[in-house]
């Protein structure tokens, strides 16, 4: 007799593939949401300091720089705030995205604040933390985040070019600061320019649907039963 016997099917306890990096970064305790823009405000207040430090020449540039680093901070607690009461795919995906544009808008202004005080060194250190940071990273980033990443080195550019353009065209400007902005500008703009196009093409590669962490508008709904974020609303403890 021919017998066949058919596969067994796996069972609850079979491995399952981890959830994604942006999933597994939910906040689940308080700290965990706060504590980034609580890090955002510390930033700006050594910014500003250095700025009324050095007076004329940073001020102006350290005071555009808080304002836009702290309206980032704002946006971030709240949206992290959200994703720790009301945990959700969804939310844990808005967080992602929140966090890839308030983190990369502050490097930007960072890096222009370095640019207007003098310190380029500064840049290549952050380049530095930056890549030790990827490294260290198991997973690959989503297609948002690379190109997060693309335009904030753009960002970068554009503001090298501006003090460039400035030291060029404006007599009032000291010539200690001229001459560094545009001998800085010579091989900041060429390097930050081809990271950016390299972030994007890799941007344009990651197709796999758990890295490009697309999801659909799902607010003013419920989360799915199966989602391993659903639980009910921290408020209600």
């Amino acid at each position: 007799m021919d017998i066949r016997v058919d596969p067994a099917e796996p069972g609850p306890d079979a491995e399952q593939e981890p959830e994604p990096r942006w999933v597994r970064r939910t906040p689940i305790l308080p700290e965990q949401w706060w504590g980034p823009p609580a890090a955002q405000v510390a930033g700006v207040l050594v910014v500003l300091a250095i700025g009324i430090w050095l007076q004329r020449a940073a001020l102006p540039v350290a005071i555009l720089v808080s304002v836009v680093v702290l309206a980032g901070a704002v946006v971030l607690a709240a949206v992290g705030r959200r994703a720790y009461w009301y945990p959700s795919r969804a939310a844990a995906w808005r967080l992602h995205r929140t966090r890839v544009t308030v983190w990369g808008a502050a490097g930007v202004c960072l890096a222009a604040f370095a640019l207007a005080v003098g310190a380029q060194a500064l840049l290549f250190a952050l380049g530095a933390v930056e890549i030790g940071l990827r490294s260290a990273r198991q997973s690959e980033p989503t297609r948002f985040e690379l190109r997060g990443r693309s335009v904030a080195v753009a960002g970068v550019a554009v503001a090298s070019t501006v003090f460039a353009v400035v030291a060029l065209t404006v007599p009032a400007v000291d010539e200690t600061y001229s001459s560094r902005w545009v001998g800085w500008s010579v091989v900041i703009v060429p390097l930050t320019v081809i990271l950016a196009v390299l972030h994007w093409r890799a941007a344009s590669k990651a197709t796999d649907a758990d890295l490009d962490g697309t999801e659909p508008d799902v607010r003013g709904q419920e989360p799915p039963s199966d989602d391993p974020l659903s639980a009910r609303d921290r408020t209600a403890s």
